[in-house]
């Protein structure tokens, strides 16, 4: 029974005392005093700054399993170092039963002196629930409804005053619960490197909204593990770095263990997986540090591709740069299906080949390109679909494929499968221009519809903007050649409709018609 009235008077635990509660010792003060929940214990360990603080705690937490505790307050003491935890009578008793001598994996065993009692919770107050709320706050994106939790223990803000590592059940359910509660819908969990080694809380949590989970290196070692997955709807899963990975030694077992706790499953450790007969498809970079200037890239430019106005892909491309488009589906059919703006390409693997078909398609220079991205139409990426390979880097010139789904975004929506072959050259302050582009559009294999390629996909629309000194040199150079003015007022002109040049030369054309532009204007 808890006496959670009487009066708190503090009671010291070391060596001695917790060998003879370990042989039998009745210490009934003692005893007592680690089952109130109204008071703080504190938790010193001897010579304790000789040793980082994650060290220390998870040395103390290994050897209380399973019982469980939440270090609050850690700091240092002249040499040694302490933290204070509550509610924790299941772990003092474990404590003890090592006679609070703990192993160290990094040197010396640690000693510990428990202080029982050492502060009421009325005059130390510590309320938690306020950091865990705000550090889970800042890592939830909203937008993607995306909530990355790597490393949760290590949030800059929250561990100068708990360590609050998942892989304590109890704490990894009650962050969960918070999220429920606090959190809109979350779709995309990231866990990684957390050390979990078991999922129970995520299925009474019940964030059934969860598609993708990131559980990549920690320490689930059997595949019944992801029980608790079974009544998700998981669509993409990562669990690289478990040691249930090694279980295997063929892809496919690997893949058909996974699916029977995630039936919904299309793609395991980024490869696709319900590519029935096909080969296993899954992003590829050559380089690892390339990897991240791939996906920005991709992302980038998919985002301006998808807009209304295709002008704001101005800047990407090379002035000598080509672009193809290619098609699979017939003329015909896609002309009964609304598909009569993709037949305006090359396809030069259909025979007979119109040599002027051939040639005309093949765009050169950034305004054709710019011209027949634009008559094609409107789209929408489905990112989650997406295969990336690096398949060429030398560091001038990059070939990026990119395949997956879209959808087109008009009165015959229908989905659609691409292929993008980039070629990227180098340029100044680390820019990077496309010099060719090679587009290729099938039906699906299946027919998806297209309520699966949802709207989150578009983004804000974007207003054409430069970015760089060089596209603002392009901008000025083209204004020229439009308005026969020098480069200073064009310049001024561009200057005032924030670089989108279409606004620019129709503000001079208005000024021109009014007879507001000086003679001197036209000077070079």
């Amino acid at each position: 029974m808890q006496r959670t009235k009487l009066p708190i008077v503090s009671m010291q635990l070391d060596s001695s005392i917790a060998i003879k509660m370990n042989l039998g010792g009745s210490l009934f003060q003692e005893r007592t005093l680690m089952s109130r929940s109204d008071v703080w214990h504190k938790i010193r360990i001897l010579k304790g700054t000789h040793y980082d603080k994650e060290t220390v705690l998870k040395a103390i937490l290994n050897a209380i399993e399973p019982a469980e505790l939440v270090p609050v307050k850690y700091q240092a003491l002249r040499e040694d170092t302490y933290f204070l935890a509550r509610n924790c009578a299941h772990a003092l008793d474990k404590l003890c039963k090592t006679n609070l001598i703990i192993k160290n994996p990094e040197g010396d065993p640690l000693i510990l002196i428990v202080t029982l009692g050492f502060a009421s919770i009325h005059d130390l107050k510590i309320n938690l629930q306020p950091l865990l709320l705000a550090a889970l706050t800042k890592k939830y994106d909203p937008n993607k409804k995306s909530l990355n939790l790597e490393q949760f223990h290590k949030d800059p803000d929250m561990s100068k005053t708990v360590y609050c590592p998942l892989s304590q059940q109890r704490t990894f359910n009650h962050v969960l619960k918070l999220i429920k509660t606090a959190l809109t819908t979350v779709e995309y969990l990231n866990l990684q490197k957390n050390e979990l080694f078991n999922l129970s809380p995520v299925e009474t949590s019940s964030l059934i909204s969860i598609k993708y989970l990131d559980l990549r290196h920690n320490n689930l070692y059997n595949m019944d593990t992801l029980t608790p997955l079974k009544n998700l709807c998981i669509l993409k899963l990562w669990l690289d770095g478990n040691p249930l990975c090694e279980n295997y030694a063929k892809p496919n077992q690997y893949i058909e263990s996974v699916k029977k706790y995630c039936p919904h499953l299309i793609q395991l450790d980024g490869v696709y997986v319900n590519t029935s007969g096909l080969p296993l498809t899954y992003t590829s970079c050559l380089k690892e540090t390339r990897e991240e200037l791939v996906g920005k890239f991709v992302s980038h430019f998919f985002c301006l591709y998808d807009q209304a106005d295709r002008t704001v892909l101005r800047g990407l491309y090379h002035k000598n740069a080509f672009y193809s488009m290619s098609l699979g589906i017939l003329p015909a059919i896609a002309c009964k299906r609304n598909l009569s703006q993709f037949t305006a390409c090359r396809n030069l693997t259909r025979k007979p080949v119109d040599p002027n078909k051939k040639r005309q398609h093949l765009y050169y220079g950034q305004d054709n390109i710019l011209g027949g991205l634009k008559r094609l139409p409107r789209s929408c990426h489905d990112r989650n679909t997406f295969v990336c390979d690096l398949m060429y880097d030398d560091g001038t010139y990059l070939a990026i494929s990119v395949g997956g789904l879209f959808k087109t975004v008009n009165n015959a929506s229908q989905v659609l499968y691409f292929n993008r072959t980039f070629v990227l050259l180098a340029g100044n302050d680390n820019e990077y221009n496309i010099l060719n582009d090679q587009y290729f559009v099938d039906s699906t294999v299946e027919k998806i519809p297209v309520s699966k390629i949802e709207s989150k996909i578009m983004y804000e629309e974007i207003v054409p903007t430069c970015f760089s000194l060089i596209e603002q040199e392009e901008l000025v150079k083209k204004c020229v050649d439009a308005t026969t003015l020098n480069e200073e007022w064009c310049r001024t002109y561009l200057e005032e409709a924030m670089w989108n040049i279409r606004k620019a030369i129709s503000n001079f054309m208005k000024d021109y018609k009014s007879s507001a532009v000086p003679s001197d204007a036209f000077k070079r």
